[in-house]
């Protein structure tokens, strides 16, 4: 097999290095319900119910909740951003790719039951600047100050209470 051409220009990205920057988050959190319950609340259609302000456009879900390739619009994070559900495991494992004018981002949720009525959840968020401006805004960010936690403690009071908790103004666009 003849691989000049790819040989070259691997050469050539690793001579010149990466172009855009990346920024990795990972927050783990435990709550108090088994994964039957947690992970139903973690689609963007179950979001109305416990998260602060949302709001999100269903462009294609068969179910009308989160599926494997359903795919929806919101300005909630970032402005203008789809998100696609790249892989789906009920009860288990979501991911979602989101990607916006300036920035992609992979979103990995897995949930592991405790067996003793609780779960823990872990997430990974690969946030990938997809132009100068993008590289600005990863630049600026600081993965300690994202609001991942803010939004997984709203899903913790809601789980425990039933009810909405305010979020902070200025973090989302909850108009």
């Amino acid at each position: 097999m003849n691989t000049v051409l790819s040989d070259k220009a691997v050469k050539e990205l690793q001579e010149k290095g990466p172009q855009y920057l990346r920024k990795v988050i990972r927050h783990t959190q435990t709550f108090k319900t088994t994964p039957d319950k947690l992970f139903p609340l973690l689609c963007p259609t179950t979001e109305f119910d416990w998260m602060d302000g949302w709001h999100c456009e269903l462009v294609y879900s068969q179910s009308n909740y989160h599926e494997y390739n359903a795919i929806f619009k919101t300005d909630y994070f970032i402005p203008n951003e789809t998100w696609v559900v790249s892989h789906f495991e009920p009860n288990r494992i979501i991911e979602f790719v989101r990607v916006s004018e300036h920035v992609s981002v992979k979103v990995d949720a897995r949930i592991c039951d405790n067996l003793d009525g609780t779960s823990t959840g872990t997430w990974i968020v690969n946030a990938t600047a997809l132009t100068p401006q993008g590289n600005e805004a990863l630049k600026n960010m600081n993965p300690n100050d994202e609001p991942i936690g803010i939004l997984l403690d709203a899903l913790d009071y809601y789980i425990k209470n039933d009810e909405i908790k305010p979020l902070p103004d200025g973090i989302f666009n909850k108009n």
